[in-house]
């Protein structure tokens, strides 16, 4: 597949991209050479960013695009691709054509620009959909980069802002050391995990320092896994597999396990707080993200103890996902309501090592404050609605 040169001088020809905007105005139809440049160009663009995000082979829904198991699922007009394609054309040339515009005056090439663009967009739709995606990437890539300060591991090839085609040599290994497989990579995450987590997903931001310290102590040790090189995509991949797998198996307790009733009607009512009202998905995960950072706002502003901030930062961690699935599939699969998928509060509190007597009132204190935020964002939806009638009622 041909790539789109990223090398845009400003003694460049100008690029498909370039001529689009400098030709195009709002309100019109633009040149249709120009158009079909323009959109194999941005096509080209857009699928590799996800592959050099590893996002090709994810489900779509961590970008919010919902009702698809992969990108490649369906194709043509509202498949799960030309969805994202459409989202990405938005963001880029309609919602920042002015700017884009402004940069045609200046430059010769705005192709990098584009390109700019298109990986602010995925990073910010990963943001907004895959919290517990990007919370470990972000978390990982800083290991990383400790790692690299400290002279434990080297940037070998690929870019040194840390990504997922990045290869890094462990310690004074030779440069061309066999990259660990994928397996191997799996096999040792797997074992951190045993230690590092409910921490990776609910250290607060005060613990973070000490959880990247860590991580970057166990890079440093890869050496002695037999671990030479590594490319950063083969190890981030399978901590996230196994992070989720491990939250899933949290949202399905055991057969042999009873089932408590007060636990099930607890957790139900603050399920239906989290739940939207009826706005489309986008919409509704955009709600869903403000309603989080109001909560986590409230809990970091609380008189509470240190301790019970903590306390409250990991359950609400936990409630949200498991009132977004982020485990993916227990909340899917086969009936039976949310009652046979619920982890009792024992569990729970082995699981985000928290006293089980102080579950209720940590429950009662976060239902408050998430009443609380979701009256604010519905206020501030209302307003939002009547601002908008009006201004169609006054449109000449």
């Amino acid at each position: 597949m041909d790539e789109v040169d990223e090398s845009f001088g400003a003694d460049t020809a100008p690029g498909p991209f370039t001529l689009f905007v400098h030709e195009w105005e709002p309100g019109r139809e633009p040149e249709p050479v120009l158009a079909i440049a323009m959109w194999s160009a941005f096509d080209r663009v857009v699928r590799r960013e996800l592959r050099r995000r590893s996002l090709s082979e994810t489900s779509p829904h961590w970008l919010g695009i919902y009702g698809f198991r992969g990108w490649w699922e369906a194709t043509g007009r509202g498949g799960p691709f030309e969805d994202l394609l459409a989202e990405a054309y938005r963001y880029v040339f309609v919602e920042r054509f002015p700017a884009l515009k402004a940069q045609t005056l200046a430059k010769a090439n705005i192709e990098g620009v584009v390109i700019a663009s298109v990986r602010n967009f995925l990073h910010d739709r990963r943001r907004l959909h895959d919290r517990l995606g990007a919370r470990l990437f972000e978390v990982l890539s800083l290991a990383v980069r400790c790692a690299v300060a400290h002279g434990d591991l080297t940037v070998v090839a690929g870019p040194a802002k840390i990504g997922s085609s990045t290869i890094l040599a462990v310690g004074e290994r030779a440069r061309s050391a066999d990259l660990a497989g994928p397996e191997m990579l799996a096999a040792i995450v797997r074992r951190w995990n045993d230690e590092l987590l409910p921490d990776l997903v609910t250290a607060s931001r005060a613990d973070k320092g000490r959880l990247v310290e860590g991580l970057a102590s166990r890079l440093a040790e890869l050496e002695l896994e037999g671990v030479a090189a590594f490319r950063f995509g083969d190890l981030i991949a399978p901590l996230k597999a196994d992070v989720r797998l491990r939250w899933a198996a949290l949202l399905a307790p055991p057969e042999e396990e009873v089932s408590d009733e007060e636990d099930a009607r607890g957790f139900r009512r603050l399920r239906r707080t989290f739940e939207p009202t009826s706005e489309t998905q986008v919409i509704a995960a955009d709600r869903f993200a403000k309603l989080i950072d109001c909560v986590d706002h409230a809990i970091e502003t609380s008189p509470a103890s240190e301790r019970t901030r903590d306390y409250l930062r990991r359950v609400l961690l936990f409630l949200r996902a498991f009132a977004t699935d982020e485990g993916e599939g227990p909340l899917e699969e086969g009936g039976g309501g949310d009652e046979a998928r619920l982890p009792s509060f024992r569990r729970l509190a082995d699981h985000l090592k928290i006293p089980r007597e102080r579950f209720k009132g940590l429950m009662g204190t976060l239902k408050s404050f998430l009443e609380r935020c979701r009256e604010r964002l519905d206020g501030e939806l209302v307003r939002l609605r009547a601002d908008s009638r009006y201004g169609e009622e006054v449109r000449p």
